[in-house]
């Protein structure tokens, strides 16, 4: 009996060890930043600017602005938890397509953008993005599209409720992430989370902004019922766009229907100003 209790205490012990790892490195199972640059527009044959920003607190951000001198619309994207800008300019290239503009920034402490990433600082960068293409290129908040993939929907819904955007579109978001730890490590309290990143009270918050959710039921890690819920707590008018493939290629293998949901997105904003 008293071998048997020592065990028991043994694995207690070992689980309580295990969740305050988990909670003291938790920024580093969350963010997943890159420093070195895998890739350049230039090496794509995409003609882009260096695009630079400081948040409010005093952080210098960086991105690539891909202009569009035959458009008035922009679509900013705001990308996952790992990588950087580099890894991206494929999608880049794609949402081009759409006939808008296109900027991809990197968070604070991804690609050549300065600081340490955490909930708080994603929400200051988006913030001075936004300000970016206002005042430095002159777009009107409606004609700024939000694009956010994975943790980025996260940061892209939270804009959606500072500005009066022209749309939105959530590529496989999660709800919250007290639901992604659920989901991921059913094992562990969600109470230890120090962020929540709430896309869905975000969302609850949103009224008359054109709102896409697009998952595929393929995702194996941010699981398909998290766009399911997304959508239902949208408010009109919105659209859900099912993908194909798994978390990390489901751009790729929905690349044309991606597209084309953007395009009439876009093509549907320009109408609705028209008309009013």
């Amino acid at each position: 009996m008293k071998s048997f209790m020592s065990f028991i205490l043994l694995i207690a012990g070992g689980f309580l060890a295990l969740l305050l790892v988990m909670y003291l490195f938790q920024d580093r199972l969350l963010f997943m930043p890159s420093s070195g640059m895998v890739h350049t527009p230039d090496s794509f044959g995409i003609t882009a600017e260096d695009f630079w920003v400081e948040t409010g607190d005093g952080v210098q951000i960086h991105g690539w602005y891909f202009p569009n001198d035959n458009s008035e619309q922009v679509i900013v994207l705001s990308h996952g938890n790992a990588g950087n800008i580099s890894y991206r300019i494929t999608i880049a290239e794609t949402l081009l397509e759409t006939g808008a503009a296109v900027l991809m920034y990197d968070y604070r402490g991804y690609g050549k953008s300065e600081g340490s990433p955490n909930e708080k600082g994603l929400y200051k960068d988006i913030e001075a993005v936004v300000a970016g293409l206002k005042n430095g290129k002159e777009y009107k908040e409606e004609n700024i599209f939000m694009y956010g993939r994975s943790l980025g929907g996260a940061v892209a819904a939270y804009a959606a409720t500072q500005y009066n955007l022209g749309g939105l579109v959530l590529d496989s978001a999660f709800r919250n992430l007290r639901t992604m730890i659920r989901d991921v490590y059913p094992f562990v309290p969600t109470a230890l989370a120090r962020y929540t990143f709430p896309t869905d009270e975000y969302l609850k918050e949103l009224e008359n902004i054109p709102v896409i959710i697009m998952h595929s039921p393929n995702d194996e890690i941010v699981g398909f019922h998290n766009g399911e819920y997304l959508f239902d707590v949208a408010n009109e008018p919105k659209q859900f766009v099912e993908l194909r493939g798994g978390h990390n290629n489901n751009f790729f293998e929905s690349s044309e229907l991606i597209k084309e949901s953007w395009r009439d997105l876009l093509e549907s904003a320009k109408e609705s100003r028209a008309s009013n």
